[in-house]
């Protein structure tokens, strides 16, 4: 405000200066009731200055009187000054309950029941409170206890969906899913569990109704919603390819393949079905887009697998030209040109892709075992080949799916992890050690 002031102060004494030197001859009369005056222009803004500074400095005195007013009345400590203490031991447990110290939790919530006596917040902060501690049976308890009270049914329903989860009840948990879903159908945590138990079941046709919903209520993003589509068709389409029911089953799978390219295991299976169908130039367009994007050897495979009349020399041929798609992760390209160049014959070309593969990653199991051969057939170093088939034990093993959760292999993708349960968490990885595995299960 003062600089305000100032500003406006300096631009008047401009104008009156500017008026004074250039027009003393222009006046202005000024008649209120019997009080008449006769002033030059440039004294007319002078007094013009003055009254609007006096309002401006009023207003401004009244505003901060009403502010430090204002300020004096938050600062003070409210009446009630148990209201205040039991405020704090709330806060205070929730604090420690997000902190992981139980312990604490305990004693501050103990401390507020002594407050407020038997209310329905203290239940619902022993919820959390058990959670924690992992007492699960006491969790399930208390959530049905909750369920009674309409102000907080879907507090306990969601509890109780936790504790069965944690249990691995997942029937149960999934009535309790769909319990809160028939309630309450947007909030994102309906959303997530009822969509992530449908599917655990089996029941990937109300996991797609589930998921409708979430995108209907904008709960969940465009490429997550592809996703989880994408494998929940892929699901379907096996389940139709059971019951013979072969129009539904690629329907669902070309529908998977469009909404997430890069999702392996329906590029694949749409291969083999195009293959199965003597569709071979469409089974190579699949593959050739899933390899671009997401390169596995499992799409090299399927690949080379469309050729199965072709020589050893012929497929290391298909190979070469194959690999130039694959731009992200070169180090596959070498793996499977080294072992189709050792079939071949082609031992100066298969060396040479054994060392490019090597400069970017450890030795897995079957490069010991391809060195080991060329040692053996081409250079006849027992020594050497006898080294490398004993590192073949330990070295790392190759081209699995591991879930990011666990750590938990497996050889082919699965939507749900046997190990930690958790959904679509297995990643393909060219190279897996024994060390890293641990590592993430810790």
């Amino acid at each position: 405000m003062k600089k305000f002031v100032g500003i406006y102060a300096l631009a008047t004494l401009a104008v009156m200066f500017v008026l004074f030197v250039f027009d003393t001859r222009a006046n202005v009369d000024i008649v209120l009731g019997s009080l008449h005056a006769d002033l030059h222009l440039w004294q007319f803004f002078g007094v013009l200055f003055l009254v609007f500074l006096a309002v401006l400095l009023v207003c401004g005195a009244c505003c901060d009187f009403w502010m430090k007013k204002v300020e004096k009345s938050i600062m003070q400590e409210p009446e009630n000054k148990a209201d205040h203490e039991a405020l704090f031991l709330l806060l205070k447990t929730m604090t420690s309950t997000t902190e992981g110290d139980m312990k604490s939790a305990r004693k501050y919530l103990k401390n507020l029941e002594d407050k407020i006596g038997s209310h329905v917040i203290i239940d619902v902060l022993r919820t959390k409170i058990l959670k924690g501690e992992k007492k699960f049976d006491e969790l399930e308890k208390l959530s049905e206890k909750l369920l009674e009270n309409k102000d907080v049914s879907l507090v306990g329903l969601k509890s109780l969906i936790e504790s069965e989860q944690s249990q691995k009840h997942y029937q149960k948990a999934l009535e309790s899913a769909n319990k809160a879903y028939e309630i309450r159908k947007d909030l994102y945590w309906v959303i997530e569990n009822t969509f992530y138990l449908r599917a655990s079941s089996g029941d990937y046709k109300g996991a797609l109704e589930v998921l409708e919903t979430g995108k209907s209520k904008k709960m969940i993003s465009k490429e997550k919603y592809d996703t989880f589509k994408a494998i929940a068709l892929y699901e379907i389409a096996l389940k139709e390819k059971k019951n013979g029911n072969q129009l539904l089953y690629s329907a669902d799978l070309l529908h998977a393949v469009e909404l997430c390219p890069t999702f392996v295991p329906a590029a694949l299976e749409l291969a083999d079905f195009y293959a199965a169908n003597d569709k071979k130039r469409a089974a190579e367009k699949v593959l050739k887009n899933v390899w671009r994007q997401n390169p596995t050897t499992d799409v090299a495979q399927k690949y080379l697998a469309l050729y199965p009349k072709d020589s050893p020399c012929e497929l290391a041929q298909r190979m070469e030209s194959f690999s130039l798609l694959n731009v992200k992760q070169t180090s596959i390209n070498h793996f499977i040109k080294a072992d189709l160049d050792m079939k071949a014959g082609l031992y100066d070309k298969a060396k040479a892709e054994l060392e490019l593969f090597l400069i970017k990653n450890p030795a897995t199991k079957k490069i010991a075992k391809l060195i080991c051969q060329f040692e053996k057939k081409v250079k006849h170093n027992k020594d050497a080949a006898l080294s490398w088939e004993k590192r073949v034990l330990s070295a790392d093993d190759e081209c699995l799916w591991v879930c990011s959760h666990c750590g938990k292999t497996k050889n082919k993708w699965h939507a749900f992890c046997d190990e930690c349960h958790s959904f679509n968490t297995f990643e393909w990885m060219l190279c897996v050690s024994n060390k890293k595995s641990s590592q993430r299960k810790k």
